[in-house]
């Protein structure tokens, strides 16, 4: 799933907060961050700003309940203009 765009970063990590299980964003070059873990919050926060970064990763969530906890920020497609 991909993040929508724009998107309230204070918001949605609050609601990661929230999940049962790991929320991890992926970029397509292979690297992961868990969004669980305060570190890789705040590079997460560093990177949301660049659009075309954003919406060439995904959002995984080990457990999939959380993709309903989420559903306010992730779409099936990555946003256009990419």
């Amino acid at each position: 799933m991909y993040l929508t765009y724009p998107i309230d970063i204070l918001s949605f990590l609050n609601t990661v907060k929230i999940c049962k299980g790991n929320v991890f964003f992926r970029t397509k070059e292979g690297d992961s961050l868990n969004l669980n873990s305060l570190l890789s919050q705040f590079i997460f926060t560093s990177i949301v700003c660049d659009e075309h970064f954003l919406a060439s990763g995904e959002i995984y969530c080990e457990n999939a309940e959380d993709y309903h906890t989420l559903e306010n920020y992730l779409a099936d497609a990555a946003p256009s203009g990419n």
